[in-house]
């Protein structure tokens, strides 16, 4: 069975620790920017269905 790694919700990303973590390496250790990704990320989502 396939691992999932993210849930969107109208108001939440649910996101597998090891993708966060990973995210978080990769942008050299700058959680605010991968803060500031997902949130975006959250937000494009929203956009496409009308939420906001």
């Amino acid at each position: 069975m396939a691992k999932q790694r993210m849930i969107v919700t109208d108001d939440q990303l649910l996101i597998d620790m090891d993708l966060l973590f990973n995210s978080i390496r990769d942008a050299g250790g700058d959680w605010e920017k991968v803060e500031q990704d997902m949130k975006s990320y959250l937000s494009a989502i929203q956009s496409m269905v009308g939420e906001e």
